[in-house]
């Protein structure tokens, strides 16, 4: 079985793409690289949440099939690696003092950014997609969800999506207790670094540990819910992921205090040789994840989280060293299609700010989407899937962003 037609189009589409992408411009703004990332994680969730068929893709003897099975945990932690870092950089930076009215302000920051969509998405997917959500023996489920303690394993079906905003705020309520414990005990390099090798390594053999006890107590395919349950969701047990995020910023700063003449000197050269460095290794974690995802899923389940904080943790030193660290001066998108036209690498940036809605609605759209595409080829329904959930995805989320999560600018007091 050789490549469909679809699959030849796909990888066209792709060279046409990654062409016009990477033709340099004199005047190509710069493009921020953390939002960029997270743009691109968002879709490899959807990718991953379409769920591709099995020996769809066979080259000769060879089954591709894999390279479509995105692992959607992965980009997850990513996001919760970026948040761990931003999180850490706004007291780092002194956006946010670690005294009462500092911490409040950020708390307000946060709630500000996050409850407006996250309450009206509940709102309409409980009223049109998810009405048993209402009826009151499900009442205690739908309190879960508004306290952002949900775990994704409820026995009435809702947005599984949103198990990992229940995950973030929870993060952002400890965050500045947990910066200012790291900062006065994290005071030079080699600290940092035990802190993080603990951190990773402990949070690994916990994960392995307790996955060890729950095939023991619980057959198939009970273990797999069970894992999600105690292991997949908790804070706790991502924590390293935010960890090693937040303490990029001490590790930053360390560097360039014992290093700056060197970085000084060698930062044309140098950095751009680690940023590219640093895209290979991320996509060289998204084959090797998704291989493992095809082939045995449980390891990638203990594993995965740890793969995806040292490679996002790689990404984030690449683009934040140097100057780039204190340069909070971000170019402006443009809604100009001309301008996208000359700078396509921007799109992007625009992925990136559209994708905590494209993350929200995402999960719902692809549920209606596969009942409606459906194809006697699996590859062919896969991709029309893929395709009509990304672009509703962004439609949607791009008419809440303007009329929901978008916020005029309030001058700090």
């Amino acid at each position: 079985m050789g490549f469909p037609s679809s699959i030849e189009n796909t990888v066209v589409y792709f060279i046409c793409f990654w062409a016009i992408v990477s033709q340099p411009t004199q005047t190509s703004p710069p493009i921020d690289a953390l939002l960029a990332l997270r743009g691109v994680a968002c879709f490899v969730i959807i990718i991953a949440h379409c769920n591709a068929p099995r020996e769809f893709l066979v080259y000769g003897n060879y089954d591709l099939s894999w390279l479509f099975f995105a692992p959607g945990g992965v980009a997850v932690r990513i996001f919760f690696c970026l948040s761990g870092y931003l999180m850490g950089k706004v007291f780092y930076t002194q956006r946010y003092q670690t005294d009462f009215k500092g911490i409040l302000r950020f708390w307000k920051k946060r709630a500000l950014r996050v409850f407006p969509l996250y309450y009206f998405a509940i709102l309409v997917l409980s009223l049109f997609v998810y009405p048993d959500i209402l009826r009151p023996e499900n009442w205690i489920y739908l309190w879960r969800l508004c306290t952002f303690t949900y775990h994704q394993v409820l026995p009435v079906g809702f947005n599984g999506a949103l198990w990992s905003l229940s995950t973030e705020v929870q993060f952002y309520l400890f965050v500045p207790w947990i910066f200012i414990y790291l900062k006065r005990r994290l005071g030079d390099r080699t600290k940092i670094l035990q802190f993080a090798v603990a951190t990773s390594l402990g949070s690994l053999a916990l994960r392995c540990g307790i996955w060890q006890a729950i095939k023991i107590q619980f057959p198939p395919p009970e273990d797999a819910i069970a894992f999600v349950k105690y292991v997949y969701v908790p804070m706790a047990l991502n924590l390293d992921v935010f960890l090693c995020g937040l303490v990029l910023n001490f590790w930053i700063n360390q560097t360039q205090k014992s290093t700056q003449n060197l970085i000084e000197k060698q930062q044309n050269t140098k950095l751009k040789q680690y940023r590219v460095v640093s895209i290979m290794v991320l996509i060289i974690m998204y084959l090797v994840t998704a291989y493992i995802k095809y082939y045995n899923k449980q390891i990638l389940w203990q594993i995965a989280p740890t793969l995806s904080l040292l490679a996002t943790c790689g990404f984030i030193l690449a683009f934040e060293s140097g100057n780039a660290y204190h340069n909070f001066k971000k170019m402006p998108l443009s809604w100009e299609w001309s301008f996208y036209l000359k700078h396509p690498i921007k799109i992007l940036e625009v992925f990136g700010i559209l994708s905590y809605g494209i993350y929200v609605w995402h999960l719902p759209i692809i549920a209606r989407v596969q009942s409606i595409f459906t194809s006697e080829i699996p590859s062919h329904a896969y991709f029309q899937q893929v395709a009509i959930a990304s672009i509703l995805s962004t439609l949607l989320a791009s008419v809440t962003y303007y009329y929901i999560e978008r916020q005029k600018p309030v001058p700090n007091r």
